[in-house]
């Protein structure tokens, strides 16, 4: 079953992450993407779908292929555009086993990170709309 407007699986309990999902909405050009929690039943059953039950990244899928690790945040920055497409295209020529060894470092300290970090992710009722649970 493809999905017709892209998703975002991100971890809702990390502050690294809802950060992240921050950011997209605030600078996001287009106002189509969909945000599910990783953990969320939609969530699972995406995750379950795509046969990536133990991964523990954030997914980007479009359509019906599943991206994690550096190409689901290339792909994000991609959605946001302008200055941030620039770079995702500029980051697609770093080797995959380099960019991934770097997002696996964040991954695996984002919760520490994100202590340092006020974050409460509070959408607009129009963003809200976009949360998919």
């Amino acid at each position: 079953m493809a999905t017709i407007v892209p998703l975002l699986v991100y971890d809702g309990e990390c502050g690294f992450c809802a950060r992240s999902v921050q950011f997209i909405l605030k600078h996001e050009e287009r106002h189509d993407l969909r945000f599910v929690p990783r953990d969320s039943e939609f969530g699972k059953e995406l995750r379950r779908r795509f046969h990536l039950e133990a991964v523990e990244s954030m997914l980007w899928i479009d359509g019906d292929k599943a991206f994690v690790e550096s190409d689901a945040t290339l792909n994000a920055a991609k959605y946001v555009g302008g200055v941030w497409a620039i770079l995702a295209r500029i980051g697609l020529l770093i080797p995959t086993s380099l960019r991934n060894f770097c997002y696996r470092i964040i991954a695996r300290n984002r919760k520490r990170i994100s202590a340092r970090m006020n974050v409460c992710l509070v959408p607009t009722a129009e963003q809200k709309l976009r949360f998919l649970n």
